[in-house]
């Protein structure tokens, strides 16, 4: 028996069209990779400064340090400003560089990996991730889905709504019926934080930490206040795109197929 659209208990809207979904999941394989690379050559040094150095006896606002290096698994603390934890067994592993010493790693890595063949995999996806950035924001342009869709509107931004919508995502409430067919508030301004900010700022982050491009643009890391502040941000901001892309079922399905699921505002 077919049932009217209106009585089903949800429905399938068309939403991302092919030109989004394939900017999507080309740069989500560009982030995968730069993240592992990334990692890895955050690996080498896992301190965070803030300025133009960083070395050791230069106190970091962010740090992992061990002791007992000769372990498998060292005594490891991650210091985050003035709060010291006990990360024994959770971050931590050490690697041997050859000359009789011992790195401490944030994580472990593979045996055989190569730090300047990681840099090389890591540069060569960022270039492509930073590339795609202007081109996808002319198409978000052209047509029209910037304001059509992303942009809040007078009705998002009255004081009502604005409640009503933290109110639901305090109760973690999924949107539904006619709520669910365009983006919220919430979600419209974090978009425009990834779009406008978080990705602008890790590339422009990351190009302020090569001393090519900083020869040609000198003022691109005082802009960060200095390349150790710049390789922080691109850090942080790297962690932040983490937690942005961890999604929702239904909203990677969107991306695959290009479809959402609308459920109504009565259905369980």
């Amino acid at each position: 028996m077919n049932v009217p659209k209106d009585f089903a208990p949800r429905q399938i809207e068309y939403r991302h069209p092919l030109p989004v979904r394939v900017w999507h999941w080309a740069n989500a394989a560009a982030v995968v990779v730069s993240l592992m690379t990334g990692l890895l050559i955050f690996d080498i040094h896992p301190h965070l400064y803030w300025g133009e150095t960083g070395q050791k006896g230069i106190g970091a606002f962010v740090s992992l340090s061990g002791t007992h290096l000769d372990r498998d698994v060292p005594d490891t603390e991650l210091q985050i400003g003035s709060g010291h934890w006990n990360v024994t067994g959770i971050l931590g592993s050490v690697i041997d560089d050859g000359f009789g010493g011992k790195y401490l790693l944030a994580a472990s890595a593979p045996a055989d990996w190569e730090f300047g063949a990681t840099r090389g995999w890591h540069f060569a996806f960022a270039w492509f991730f930073g590339l795609s950035l202007p081109l996808y924001s002319v198409y978000l342009l052209a047509s029209g889905r910037l304001t059509g869709m992303l942009l809040p509107t007078r009705g998002d931004l009255a004081p009502r709504n604005i409640l009503n919508e933290l109110w639901r995502h305090l109760l973690l409430r999924r949107p539904r019926g006619e709520s669910a067919r365009h983006y919220n508030l919430l979600q419209k301004v974090s978009y425009l934080i990834v779009i406008l900010v978080l990705l602008p700022g890790l590339i422009a982050s990351g190009l302020a930490m090569s001393n090519a491009v900083t020869a040609v643009f000198p003022g691109l890391a005082a802009l960060f206040g200095g390349h150790q502040s710049a390789r922080s941000v691109h850090f942080i901001a790297a962690m932040l795109l983490v937690l942005f892309m961890a999604g929702f079922f239904n909203m990677m399905r969107s991306m695959i197929t290009g479809r959402v699921i609308i459920e109504r505002e009565d259905s369980p």
